[in-house]
């Protein structure tokens, strides 16, 4: 969601610093369960947001480091250019890289952190579990993979936007997305990798006049709403009509972690 934000404005500078306050709190929220994590070797995977990778090297502070894995050279690119505006005490490194097989050796870090990760993952050749013990392999034995991501446990207009982004990434590349799903199937999914397994599952977060972006964006000739207005007829203007009903409400957040064990860093 964050890259919308780059893609031409119709807030007023009010309305933009009162998202931006909330996506800066919302972030707060999710890197806060991560504990004390100062001098830490960080990775964080499948993800190059400025936004994400200053919360977290506040958190690393100067002793110790933070790697960004992001697939798409687009995102890394806009990263590097936004880095030097943003406040990173301890040393950032933004790799282009593929989560399935992170370019590292093992043991490099102790923790790897995802923000929204899995339901972007394509899963069509490669299951989320190897993607999982990818990660946990480059993370040092005791060290600690963590995850936030999105699930369905309440009613959300955005559930209804991500299905539509599914049917849009499948018929322009044939990517099969891992989508948003219910908590026990990420739990499990850790809990088969991981050791002393612990999530938690917080409320929808509001980001006021997101609602605004995201329709400009289902009139957008570049994305993909017209493509799927022409194979799927109705389900777009459903989407417009319930977001300006109910505005965009966004999905309840799970937060989940386990510890990584010698044996997985063996494999």
């Amino acid at each position: 969601m964050p890259q919308r934000l780059y893609k031409g404005d119709p807030l007023s500078p009010d309305e933009r610093d009162e998202l931006e306050c909330d996506l800066i709190s919302f972030c707060d929220r999710e890197l806060d369960l991560l504990g004390d994590v100062g001098g830490f070797r960080v990775l964080y995977a499948g993800g190059a947001s400025p936004l994400w990778i200053e919360g977290l090297a506040r958190r690393v502070g100067s002793g110790g480091s933070l790697t960004a894995l992001e697939a798409d050279p687009e995102r890394i690119e806009a990263a590097r250019t936004l880095l030097p505006q943003a406040e990173v005490p301890c040393p950032v490194r933004l790799v282009r890289g593929d989560v399935f097989d992170p370019p590292f050796a093992g043991e490099t870090f102790d923790l790897v952190y995802s923000a929204g990760l899995f339901h972007e993952l394509d899963v069509g050749r490669r299951p989320a579990s190897e993607a999982l013990r990818a990660l946990a392999r480059v993370t040092r034995p005791g060290g600690r993979v963590a995850t936030s991501d999105f699930v369905d446990t309440v009613p959300a207009t955005q559930l209804e936007d991500e299905n539509l982004q599914r049917l849009a990434a499948r018929e322009r590349s044939g990517a099969v997305l891992y989508g948003i799903g219910p908590p026990g199937r990420l739990i499990s999914l850790h809990e088969a990798v991981l050791s002393r397994v612990r999530w938690r599952i917080s409320p929808p977060f509001r980001i006021r006049h997101l609602e605004k972006l995201v329709l400009q964006e289902l009139c957008d000739p570049t994305g993909p709403y017209p493509t799927l207005a022409r194979s799927h007829p109705g389900r777009i203007e459903a989407l417009r009509r319930r977001i300006l009903r109910e505005g965009y409400i966004r999905p309840a957040t799970l937060y989940v972690e386990g510890a990584v064990s010698t044996e997985i860093c063996k494999k």
